[in-house]
């Protein structure tokens, strides 16, 4: 492993020292030099050494064999030889510096060329610059040799040459359509290289005029060339009728039918007809355009065609035309309507003037009013929202504050009715004043308590027991004095519960069906 290492070592050393000689010998030169066809290329070499130089020349070797270029002497000049004099030339001749510039490179000037430098006393010096001629590619980019034409099959839509480079080019095709590249490569015996590529699809008329790129690449001059083409597809007609507006009517002038084709290539013919009988002959025909020189009338009426033609076809389209009747219009009246005297007439059925007024005037103020009727609707409907709301809340507010009695649903205070009452029993029975209950029973048939009632009622359903214990009689309403006339004189508003039998129900039926406690009434 050891010796592995220094051997590479000695290597590498090696290496770098040959490296260093080269460029820092007695004469320094470009090792490899690219010369592009039919241009000018320069062959450096510089003289480094401190010895005396008594010639510089360049040789070019070339199937086995030396040739000299040119020689540069200090007494005797410069000299080119072969087929160089004329297109060969020192730079800045001088015994340090050979540098020597070739024009019009062609494919022979390939090779390797040797600057030598002749010194005395040691000798000779030299160094060799390989020659590679480049050529740069001719780049074509065109349509296939098919026009694409739509509904065809696969198609070449374009080609993009990069023809006779040296050495070959890289071709390829830049887009987003769907389709396919081929490419070819042709080679020439001066060792140059054509590349073709093809790209391939189907034809369809939505493809037309959508760019494509070609991209030439040459990497020994580390250039690339970008291409755009455009793709064009040809069809037939796609044909169109404009014109009519749907408004034609009896006297209008000046309307025309137009024929718009989108055609590719341009549409070679238009023609007119009419389908159910033959154009009339005042009408006026410029290539896409059928004109009505006079005012129109009924008979114009009818089914119109126009058809299209190209090389790759014809198409038509109809267009119905229905010529109505004028519009008629109502005009405004500049007579003052007469003003008649009613002095003498007592009576007038009611009469509203309207004014004479042009329909399309009428169309717009309804429709300037149409904002102010709907804000009107809904601002009524809101108010009477309004009011609902508060007749209900006024209604439920009276129901929860009512305190008069259950049954003849009167609203009076308790403390107020309990006083109403024993003034009016005070008041008609001021010389037998009540003791107890039970006289207060006997007085029952007393007419002060049944004053504001018919004499049947007081005889015959009011002395009914039934009646006067459950304080209710179905359809009769029962005054509120005779309530109050059945308590106890001179106690306390609230009965205590001793007064009450223990065997004695309770309970009394109400008007609205629910029961209740006979101690109820009098709290």
């Amino acid at each position: 492993m050891g010796c592995v290492c220094l051997l590479l070592c000695a290597l590498l050393e090696s290496s770098r020292c040959s490296r260093m000689g080269a460029l820092a010998g007695p004469v320094v030169v470009d090792r490899k030099v690219s010369a592009i066809l039919g241009k000018n290329v320069t062959l450096k070499c510089l003289v480094m050494v401190k010895e005396t130089v008594t010639q510089i020349s360049w040789e070019k070797q070339e199937h086995g064999t030396t040739d000299t270029v040119a020689v540069f002497h200090p007494i005797y000049g410069i000299s080119f030889q072969g087929n160089y004099p004329g297109r060969a030339a020192f730079t800045n001749p001088s015994l340090k510096d050979a540098t020597i510039l070739i024009t019009k490179v062609g494919f022979s000037d390939s090779g390797n060329y040797i600057c030598k430098v002749v010194t005395f006393p040691l000798g000779n010096y030299q160094e060799t610059s390989t020659v590679t001629v480049i050529v740069e590619p001719t780049i074509t980019v065109g349509g296939g040799p098919e026009p694409l034409v739509d509904g065809a099959n696969e198609t070449v839509a374009a080609v993009c040459t990069a023809a006779n480079g040296k050495p070959e080019a890289v071709v390829f095709w830049e887009t987003d359509l769907i389709g396919e590249q081929e490419e070819t490569k042709i080679s020439a015996p001066n060792e140059t290289v054509t590349v073709v590529n093809e790209f391939k699809i189907i034809p369809s008329r939505f493809v037309r005029k959508r760019p494509i790129t070609c991209i030439v690449m040459h990497p020994p001059l580390n250039t690339t060339t970008r291409i755009p083409y455009v793709l064009d597809v040809q069809y037939a007609p796609e044909v169109t009728v404009m014109g009519y507006d749907g408004n034609w009517f009896v006297g209008r002038q000046n309307v025309q039918l137009k024929c718009k084709a989108d055609a590719n290539p341009s549409p070679s013919a238009y023609i007119w007809s009419r389908l159910e009988g033959q154009l009339p002959e005042d009408l006026q025909i410029e290539n896409d355009t059928l004109t009505f020189n006079r005012p129109l009338n009924h008979n114009d009426s009818g089914i119109y065609m126009c058809e299209v033609v190209n090389i790759h076809g014809h198409r038509k389209k109809q267009k119905v035309v229905q010529i109505r009747d004028p519009p008629t219009t109502t005009p405004l009246s500049t007579t003052v309507p007469p003003i008649y005297s009613t002095a003498d007439i007592t009576s007038l059925p009611a009469y509203t003037w309207r004014l004479p007024i042009a329909p399309s005037t009428l169309e717009s103020v309804k429709s300037d009013n149409l904002g102010t009727i709907i804000g009107g609707v809904v601002g009524g409907t809101l108010f009477l929202m309004l009011v609902v709301i508060v007749i209900v809340m006024f209604y439920l507010r009276r129901r929860r504050t009512f305190r008069g009695d259950y049954y003849t649903k009167q609203y009076a205070g308790t403390t107020d009715i309990q006083k109403d009452s024993q003034m009016d029993v005070l008041q008609s029975n001021q010389n037998e004043p009540y003791t107890d209950y039970e006289k207060s029973e006997r007085k029952l048939d007393s007419n002060n308590i049944f004053q504001d009632y018919p004499i049947e009622v007081q005889k015959s359903e009011w002395r009914n027991e039934d009646n006067i214990n459950n304080r209710y009689t179905e359809g009769v309403e029962i005054p509120i004095d005779y309530y109050e006339d059945r308590k106890i004189p001179n106690v306390s508003p609230y009965v205590h519960d001793d007064y009450y039998d223990e065997n004695e129900d309770d309970l009394v039926s109400h008007l609205d069906g629910s029961i209740i406690s006979r101690r109820e009434w009098y709290v």
